[in-house]
């Protein structure tokens, strides 16, 4: 089910899985949330991952009226001035102004992701391909929001990333040997919910060092607001 406005926000509270991933899926213990997804329009994916979230928690909102309103309140808060936010820090003031119970945690650590998803979501930046994907080879400039909804545990497959340098993998401290780690995540480009190898999320997210140029608020240090760090905002029981 979609709806639209003229603004260009466009809202699916009816979400399909891509088919490869649903398939693989099958025979592997996984825990997901169905939330509503919004498509962005120009910068905006911040802000439509986290009206998303907003809408899910509560169904008497209109998605259009809360895009805009953390659309405004972004540029308000001076974090922003097409939509855009290029940091974690800045994102947590506008899930403040949302009034969303949520805390900072590190990405490193892997054991960690199925635990944080028990009772929430997580929030955080990658640097995306032409597909959409986790890449390293943008250095940043494709940076996208990704909104991270659940888990599912993997026998290992080989790597979808060539072998990355060792400074990318210092500090990422792998699940159990034997098991991979893969996360349901849905984002402001498409309208599919698709399951991602969370180490390459991660990889991806380390490559960050730029932003491609544009009439953006960048902070002075940007892999201090970007690298390593997601934000986990606590839901209601699925």
């Amino acid at each position: 089910v979609v709806s639209t406005q003229s603004t260009g926000w466009r809202l699916y509270t009816e979400v399909d899985y891509d088919k490869r991933d649903r398939e693989l899926a099958k025979g592997n213990p996984y825990f997901t949330r169905h939330l509503p997804l919004i498509l962005q329009h120009g910068p905006t994916c911040g802000i439509a991952a986290l009206s998303s979230i907003l809408v899910a928690s509560d169904s008497s909102l209109d998605f259009t009226s809360t895009a805009n309103n953390l659309l405004s309140a972004a540029v308000s808060m001076g974090i922003s001035n097409v939509g855009e936010l290029l940091s974690v820090w800045y994102m947590t003031k506008l899930v403040e102004y949302a009034g969303l119970e949520h805390s900072v945690v590190d990405m490193s650590r892997e054991s960690d992701v199925p635990h944080l998803l028990k009772d929430g979501v997580l929030l955080l930046i990658y640097d995306k391909d032409k597909n959409n994907a986790p890449t390293t080879r943008y250095e940043g400039e494709h940076a996208h929001w990704l909104l991270v909804t659940g888990h599912c545990h993997f026998a290992e497959e080989p790597t979808t990333f060539p072998p990355p340098p060792a400074a990318l993998l210092r500090g990422v401290e792998k699940e159990e040997k034997g098991r991979e780690l893969r996360v349901f995540v849905q984002h402001g480009k498409s309208r599919l919910r698709q399951l991602w190898r969370w180490e390459d999320i991660c990889l991806s997210n380390s490559s960050i060092v730029r932003i491609r140029p544009g009439d953006y608020v960048i902070p002075d240090d940007l892999r201090a607001h970007v690298v390593g760090k997601m934000i986990k905002i606590r839901l209601k029981d699925p």
